[in-house]
Parts: C-alpha cells; structure tokens; sequence
C-alpha cells in the first residue's frame, strides 16, 4: 500500500479537476465533427437539404446535451444561417456549391464547426481559400495574439487567392450557454487591438467570396433566439411558444421548423409577431451575397492554452 499525504492528495485532486475543466468542450467538440462527417457523403446531387440537416441535427441530440445553433445548409450565394424550414423541397443541383454549418454543447460547453464542398470543380479553389485562411488563423491562436493582426491574415490570404473576404461575419469567442461571446475574430484588418487570453475558446471561422465581400439581409428567417428577458404576452400561442423554447433551448438559437412540428401554423406565426414586438425574439436573417456569386465557409473551435491552442472540432 502507497499511503499519500494530504498536500499530495490535494495536489491531486487540483490536477483532476484541472484536467476535466475541458473535458465537456472537447466532447462537444467530437460529436459535432462526427454528425458533420455523416453530412459530407450526402452532398449529392438530388438530395433534399432537409435529409442532410435532419442527418446532423438527429446526431447531436442523440450524442450530447444538444444543437447550440440548428444546422445550416448553405447553397452558392447563401453565406449563413439557411436551415430549413418544415417541409422544404430544396434539393442539391448538379454543380452546386454546398456548406454545412452545425454546432452541439454538453451542459452548455459549445463546439461549432463547418466545411464547404464544391460539386463543380471550378469552385476548389475558392473552397481552398477559406480553408487555408481558417488554418492560418488558427495557427496565430495564442495568448497575446492581437484579433485585428489575425483578421489581416485572413484577408491577405483570401485575397491573395484571387477572392474577398465576408466583411460582415467574423469568427467568435464561445462561453457556457454563449453561443456568441464578447470577442470576435474579423475576417478582415482593423484598428482595434483586442488579445487572445489564456483559457477561451473561440470559432474561428473564415468566408471566402467570388463578389463584393458584402452580404444582405434576406427576409423570411427560419432560425430565432429567444432573449433572456420576460415581457407581458397577451396571446396564448406566444406563451406556449415562449415556454417550448426557454424551457428546451435555453439561451440558443432554435429552428422556426422544431415549432412547427408542435404548434399550428397560424398561432406559431402570431407568437412569433407578438414575441418580436415585444423585443423578446431575435430572428437570425438568411445572409446572402448577390445572385450569381458563390460563398464557401471554413470553421473550428479551439481552446486557447498557454502555449497555443487545442483544437475541438
């Protein structure tokens, strides 16, 4: 028998508890590059967009705490935040440029991961481009790193591929039941000198553009939030509404298409109206480029260390 003193001991037990502080992250991390890795055989031409989100989704719920944003399916000129809505017949086209965005969370410890595939190979380079800019990125992910420097790699390395950077969307810090932290990661240069500290976490994510660089709002969002405060409801529909989704999807973004299934069409789309009055839902808009031009998207999480960074997804 190895009798330990108590100093040991609790030097021990310090070093467990430090090891299992990630541990959540990190298989959040695994299961949602698994559902993402079940996505990519299914980009086919002929498949209906919902097949593969459903894919995805039915995964992370089965494997951890749940999605932290629905799955997002993006066709050529879309940049972000495409789920479907219920019953949708959109189907993949020979030729098209797919992107399948997804995250997962165990107890509020968020992964969030994303990859492009071109289905015509005169867009390989522009996957490539947003590709090599996430990697750059991340390589630069460190304590005292400076976000605007790391942002200016980014846009030096899509623009030297010959394509723009999506001004707008930036990669970004991750904490518990945060989806969207105080930190960004910009996918251009600017002035403000923000550093990467020790012990957060963080997307990072690059969009690469065959035009302008600049997206719109889209009307029509398929993907909400509800805000973390009450406000009075006078419609029973928005309470049941409300209700569904503090109780199940807490402070993360949730699909239109997940209340559709539970509620009739016509008091989901007056819950929705009077939740939105009221400043008390935040509709997340489709972004979209010009028609015509294509968007491909790179994304992964990491945890910032004290020499460099662990990579999750």
């Amino acid at each position: 028998m190895i009798i330990v003193s108590k100093e040991k001991q609790n030097e021990n037990n310090s070093d467990t508890a430090s090891e299992d502080v990630w541990e959540k992250w990190r298989r959040a991390g695994v299961v949602a590059r698994e559902a993402l890795a079940l996505a990519r055989p299914m980009i086919e031409p002929g498949v209906k967009v919902i097949d593969i989100i459903d894919t995805v989704e039915n995964y992370i719920r089965e494997n951890s705490s749940g999605t932290s944003f629905p799955c997002n399916v993006s066709l050529n000129n879309i940049a972000a935040h495409y789920t479907s809505p219920l019953n949708d017949e959109t189907v993949i086209e020979a030729g098209d440029l797919v992107t399948v965005d997804c995250g997962s969370h165990v107890d509020g410890c968020i992964a969030d991961t994303a990859f492009t595939i071109a289905l015509n190979p005169d867009h390989e380079a522009l996957v490539k481009a947003s590709v090599d800019a996430t990697n750059v990125a991340i390589k630069m992910m460190r304590p005292g790193a400076k976000l605007n420097t790391i942002g200016a790699l980014i846009e030096d390395t899509i623009t030297s591929a010959g394509f723009r950077p999506i001004k707008q969307l930036t990669g970004h810090q991750l904490k518990e039941y945060e989806l969207h932290a105080e930190k960004q990661v910009p996918c251009v240069s600017g002035k403000s000198e923000v550093l990467v500290e020790e012990g957060e976490v963080y997307a990072v994510e690059t969009f690469a553009s065959t035009g302008s660089g600049n997206i719109t709002d889209l009307p029509n969002p398929t993907i909400y939030q509800l805000l973390p405060m009450r406000v009075p409801l006078r419609f029973s529909g928005s309470k049941q509404f409300a209700g569904i989704a503090r109780k199940e999807y807490r402070e993360f973004p949730f699909a239109e298409r997940w209340l559709a299934q539970r509620m009739k069409h016509a008091t989901l789309k007056m819950a929705i109206r009077e939740l939105q009055q009221n400043g008390a839902l935040f509709g997340h808009k489709i972004l979209a480029e010009e028609k015509g031009e294509f968007v491909s998207q790179h994304e992964h999480t990491i945890i910032i260390t004290k020499d460099g960074y662990e990579q999750t997804t």
